[in-house]
């Protein structure tokens, strides 16, 4: 912009001193009329000076209409979103804190306070990896005090939805929970199942020690 106000500037003034300079060329009938009409006056330095200055005046004030133009804000001047920004989700500990103190429960033979909280993971589905487990050890504490038909159905759940690594001995819990309930055949049907998909496990020998088989 300041270069464009420079050349118009000088344009000017090139204009307004061209001006005062007397043509060298001029043609048969210029010559001839200057002599018979009076030759206009030429432009004084001060009217030239003066005609500059009323230029240069409104050169300037077209530059403060310029400069009244807001400026672009820089990139520090925008507000700051989260919009791109990773978010990571924070792991709710709480569910493994239940876990943990219901194991400890479980340990402690207090398995009434341990099926609450087993019970609390699994109804809340949270966290949900360890609602198979909480399934398996609710059968655990049923079978431990001895209320063995309640126990059948949380160890028949951890044959079908795992954890994988509990089907071995939720087949052997089964049967024994069947016999101690006088079910022989539902024993010897857990038998079966854990003999075809476990016949190297040493529940196989115990229950047959038992006299299932």
């Amino acid at each position: 912009m300041r270069t464009l106000t420079v050349l118009a500037l000088c344009a000017v003034l090139l204009l307004e001193l061209s001006s005062c300079r007397p043509r060298s060329q001029r043609s048969t009938r210029q010559k001839q009329a200057s002599k018979t009409a009076p030759a206009a006056a030429a432009p004084s330095a001060k009217q030239v000076m003066s005609r500059t200055d009323s230029v240069l005046a409104n050169l300037g004030s077209m530059s403060d209409d310029i400069t009244d133009i807001p400026p672009r804000a820089t990139m520090d001047e925008y507000p700051r979103t989260p919009w791109g920004a990773p978010m990571a989700a924070r792991p709710d500990l709480s569910g493994y804190g239940t876990f943990e103190s219901a194991l400890a429960n479980f340990n402690g033979s207090r398995y009434d306070e341990a099926i609450g909280l087993f019970t609390q993971i699994a109804v809340s589905g949270r966290p949900p990896e360890l609602v198979p487990n909480a399934y398996y050890w609710i059968g655990e504490s049923y079978y431990a005090m001895q209320r063995y038909a309640e126990a059948l159905q949380y160890f028949e759940y951890t044959t079908k939805a795992g954890p994988s690594y509990k089907r071995e001995v939720a087949f052997y819990k089964l049967a024994r929970a069947s016999r101690e309930l006088g079910n022989d055949q539902g024993a010897q049907t857990w038998y079966e199942r854990l003999r075809a998909e476990y016949p190297r496990s040493s529940y196989v020998s115990t229950l047959r020690k038992l006299g299932i088989r």
